[in-house]
């Protein structure tokens, strides 16, 4: 990633995509994945999720998540309010932190999930996008004064860091669950979705070290750098891959279920026992997409006296118009390069906990965090969410609250008609305006169907005190 090379336009290009993206934002679709009908959507935060489902068969027709988050660009509060048609051009942060953005698209293709017995089994396509860049504080600054064409005198830069990439695939996924251990009044559940990974671009730009001893609007001097970068073109099948998420969840329940079968005929008929909290853990998102199709990536080292920032002009973003920018900055030049790379996805770590009031009322707690396993490696934000929600069988809604990255407040709506329409956001701030500066937005929606209690005949149980209150078993006639 030549940070040193970047003409003034690409360097305005690529903060105006922090910008441009800055008007949208969908992520974990918090306000919505932990409810009882959630179905196969349930499943991409904990894959135990669909366990015990009020609905026996979920059919998603189609659905879209939108979410991108920066502290580059924001919309002033006083001038923007979309709700009351007022919109604003972006503004810059000039202040001197380090800069970061993300972005996640998510097209949710057709899917099905079943809750039957002991298991839960699901199929799934989604077409993904996620992107984050991040430039450390002083580069950060100077990359802004100087799109901003302020003097630049006499600037010095030590080990300063700086990150872009942006992933797109298509992944086609099995989920299952399973009931693995019971008692007189609790489940124990594993699950995991496997995926299969179609990658269709990525690009990964990172600048490990840079340090420059003078720096000016035109050149810089005493340059010494360090950087990577790992390129597939858009194209179907660039590259592939698989995937695999892991998850665990124990139920507490509110009646005995040591004959309880979910969605079946048993003993105690088709009636549903609900639980009385509900705690899971799950890791996501662990797996690779090779690329080697139209790919290339090259690891640079440099260092010169003197560079103009002016003498070179990035036409288009390729392995070729790349390669030819590199081979010019001349003498003091170190490449290696390959043909083909691996990336790994965004890990995610999840935990969730779920207590039932008891009168169609839930709260739930839930956990993202998303580690950095690899220093060039895209990584997803941490978020820290509390979610009250009222959940009937044809009617939901659910306000979560929750902390991004950390650092930044949101409050957020979903709402589900029946179980056909699911909107939502996890920041409603955006849709408002006026109340403060807005940094990012966020937008969900699923079409589906769903198809409730199965209830099929079975063979009979009969059932002894010593099966209800010690063993938990049963034996079966005809």
């Amino acid at each position: 990633m030549l940070i040193c090379k970047l003409p003034h336009k690409l360097i305005k290009h690529v903060f105006l995509f922090f910008c441009v993206i800055s008007k949208v934002r969908a992520q974990d679709n918090i306000g919505y994945v932990n409810g009882k009908y959630a179905g196969i959507n349930s499943v991409y935060l904990n894959p135990t999720n669909l366990l015990n489902s009020k609905i026996f068969i979920d059919v998603q027709l189609s659905g879209l998540g939108v979410f991108a988050h920066n502290n580059i660009y924001y919309l002033p509060k006083k001038n923007f309010s979309p709700i009351s048609g007022q919109f604003a051009n972006p503004i810059q942060n000039l202040k001197e932190e380090k800069k970061t953005g993300f972005v996640n698209l998510k097209i949710h293709g057709p899917a099905v999930g079943v809750s039957y017995d002991n298991f839960s089994f699901g199929l799934f396509v989604n077409g993904r996008v996620m992107g984050e860049a991040y430039v450390s504080k002083k580069l950060g600054s100077y990359l802004l004064n100087r799109l901003n064409k302020k003097p630049l005198e006499n600037q010095q830069l030590k080990n300063e860091k700086a990150y872009l990439g942006v992933g797109a695939w298509t992944e086609f996924g099995f989920n299952m669950g399973y009931m693995y251990k019971r008692h007189h009044y609790s489940f124990q559940n594993i699950g995991f979705n496997l995926k299969y990974l179609i990658g269709i671009s990525h690009l990964n730009g990172y600048l490990q070290d840079l340090d420059a001893s003078t720096l000016s609007n035109k050149k810089i001097e005493n340059i010494h750098f360090k950087a990577s970068y790992q390129l597939a073109e858009p194209t179907w099948k660039a590259g592939k891959g698989m995937a695999v998420d892991l998850g665990w969840s124990f139920s507490k329940m509110l009646e005995p279920v040591s004959n309880y079968y979910p969605n079946n005929k048993h003993a105690n008929g088709c009636s549903h026992i609900d639980y009385l909290y509900k705690i899971g853990i799950a890791i996501t998102d662990i797996g690779f997409i090779n690329y080697n199709t139209k790919s290339s990536a090259k690891t640079i080292e440099y260092q010169d006296e003197t560079i103009n920032l002016d003498s070179t002009k990035i036409a288009s973003i390729s392995p070729n118009s790349i390669d030819q920018n590199i081979s010019n900055l001349g003498k003091g030049l170190s490449v290696s390069s390959k043909d083909r790379f691996m990336t790994i996805l965004p890990i995610g770590l999840n935990a969730q906990y779920d207590y039932n009031f008891e009168n169609d009322f839930y709260l739930n707690s839930t956990l993202i965090i998303g580690p950095r396993v690899l220093s060039n490696q895209i990584k997803r934000p941490s978020i820290l969410a509390l979610t009250p929600r009222y959940d009937k069988k044809y009617f939901g809604i659910g306000i979560p609250v929750s902390l991004y990255n950390w650092k930044y407040p949101q409050i957020g709506f979903s709402i589900r008609l029946g179980n056909n329409l699911i909107i939502g956001t996890d920041r409603a701030g955006f849709l408002i305006g006026k109340i403060r500066d807005t940094y990012g937005a966020d937008l969900y929606f699923h079409l589906k169907f769903a198809i409730f209690k199965h209830c099929s005949k079975r063979k009979k149980i009969i059932k002894t005190i010593y099966d209800c209150i010690t063993k938990n078993q049963a034996f079966w006639i005809e």
